[in-house]
């Protein structure tokens, strides 16, 4: 993980810790404009939940509220240090997206600027959370291909003639080994022609 990543992460997290340390400390404010959605929450859980799980969910907005402020700062957290990055990142887009939407109508009534910035914040961490390695498949070809050019490398030293006499008296590979090893003895034949 490099320096500037690292540095951009933290900064970008820190919003969201302040944001998520209000409600989670005083929540009685934000109780009134939470009501709908707790409503909403209570009636899911009692709809698809199992009546074991359903029992464990708490009723009061209040609490429910101070849990969503903790899953907010939990995930940023998680963000800025870097363990369990993208899951913290997808901790901290539920949560903020859940707020961006639920206050949408008030924001945009207040300033048109403020929600575009709230928007870009998301969008952010959006990014954080689908940013990852590169996908299987690339990392497998860039892997074929620098093991290829190590092979190649090497059989300036052995005689191609040698490799293919050593390969024959082998257990009888599969199809994809055979075409590994003709692709790797046309690319040897290529380096000893040019050199």
């Amino acid at each position: 993980m490099s320096l500037l990543r690292f540095a951009s992460r933290s900064l970008l997290a820190g919003f969201f810790v302040a944001d998520g340390l209000k409600p989670a400390i005083n929540p009685d404010p934000y109780v009134e404009e939470a009501e709908p959605v707790a409503r909403q929450v209570l009636d899911a859980a009692e709809r698809y939940l199992p009546a074991s799980l359903a029992r464990c969910v708490p009723t009061k907005t209040a609490t429910l509220v101070r849990i969503h402020g903790i899953v907010e700062v939990t995930g940023a957290l998680m963000m800025a240090t870097g363990i369990f990055r993208r899951a913290g990142a997808a901790m901290v887009v539920l949560a903020y997206g859940e707020k961006v939407v639920r206050t949408r109508h008030q924001v945009l009534a207040r300033d048109t600027t403020s929600f575009i910035q709230e928007l870009s914040l998301l969008g952010g961490v959006m990014l954080e959370a689908g940013r990852g390695r590169r996908p299987a498949r690339a990392r497998c070809r860039s892997k074929r291909s620098t093991t290829s050019a190590t092979k190649a490398g090497a059989s300036k030293a052995q005689a191609p003639a040698q490799r293919v006499s050593a390969s024959r008296t082998a257990e009888k590979p599969s199809p994809t080994t055979v075409g590994r090893q003709a692709q790797t003895l046309r690319t040897a034949l290529a380096t000893t022609r040019a050199a």
